[in-house]
């Protein structure tokens, strides 16, 4: 998994010494969003002195910059060990970064591509692939080659590419990656987050399932924690307020309603929660997964605040993980 990544020198660091670097960052993240949704434009907030974390870019795909610009110091930081244990995290994250540019590449801006795989910790051969090939399918057909090398599972891309479109290959890549993953060796708190990241899958596929009555039972991803019977037992009662149940156990959160926002924030908020948890503990992987997770939350909130800024802020806040 890891020759799909970047590959920097390992300079030996111990893992305490990361963490402490981390935890002085993590004090630095939003805790209040109050502020940025009520008070101040967001804009004036991050160019402000009050705001000391690392999103200074002001544009939807320049705050996914900032947030590969930071997780490229974490990844630089870590020893070999460490960046092991981490890469099946990392590779996930560069999925997103792989789609952004698989669309610069459909729409001719092989320009837009390259700067942001500057930043990006994918490895030199797919940087190639993205900047270097004519069209959208020899881009398709250049990274179905790149993952075959991680598993057989990922071949059939350029089939998924003729048959739905990209949003077909990304969800293709995306779902068999998960699989891949949860078969690999994995350290239980990474394997836990990837359980509970197929688990608000499968929820939530649920859920659209039901509320579109497309009249067929998705395909539920392998893996997670959450029994395939439980969700196939809702589908079958068509029972759509059952989600609520299933979401409070799954999240510990409480909804009152099956509205899509609300599943989906939920869902978040449970995994959030699951890491606050594991990031208590001083000296294990539990306040690193934690940092980097944060950072994604960072970055998602200040998109919905630029996205927003016209909407009512009640609605702004409800979209919110916090």
């Amino acid at each position: 998994m890891q020759h799909l990544l970047q590959q920097p020198g390992d300079r030996g660091y111990p893992a305490e010494y990361l963490l402490t670097r981390i935890r002085g960052r993590r004090s630095r993240l939003i805790s209040d969003w109050r502020p940025l949704v009520f008070e101040a434009a967001v804009q004036d907030f991050l160019s402000s002195s009050r705001y000391q974390g690392f999103v200074r870019e002001r544009s939807a795909e320049g705050i996914w910059r900032n947030l590969l610009r930071e997780y490229r110091w974490v990844y630089t930081q870590m020893n070999g060990k460490l960046r092991e244990l981490f890469a099946p995290y990392f590779l996930y994250n560069e999925l997103r970064t792989l789609f952004i540019c698989l669309r610069h590449v459909r729409e001719k801006h092989a320009g837009r591509a390259a700067d942001l795989l500057e930043l990006s910790l994918l490895s030199d051969a797919i940087k190639r692939v993205l900047t270097l090939s004519p069209d959208a399918a020899a881009a398709v057909g250049g990274i179905e080659q790149a993952f075959c090398s991680l598993s057989g599972r990922f071949s059939g891309l350029t089939k998924s590419l003729d048959e739905g479109g990209l949003r077909a290959v990304e969800q293709k890549l995306t779902n068999t990656y998960l699989s891949i993953v949860m078969d690999a060796r994995l350290h239980p708190i990474m394997k836990s987050f990837f359980a509970r990241l197929i688990d608000s899958r499968n929820i939530l596929s649920m859920y659209k399932s039901m509320r579109q009555e497309q009249g067929r039972h998705p395909a539920f991803l392998p893996g997670g924690a959450m029994p395939e019977v439980r969700l196939r037992e809702i589908i079958a009662k068509e029972d759509l307020f059952g989600i609520c149940s299933l979401v409070r156990e799954f999240s510990g959160i409480k909804i009152d309603a099956p509205d899509p926002t609300k599943v989906e924030i939920a869902l978040y908020k449970g995994i959030t929660r699951y890491l606050k948890k594991e990031g208590r503990e001083p000296f294990g992987i539990g306040p690193i997964l934690d940092y980097l997770w944060r950072c994604s939350l960072e970055v998602t909130n200040l998109s919905i605040l630029f996205a927003g800024k016209d909407i009512e802020r009640d609605l702004v806040t409800a979209e919110l993980v916090q």
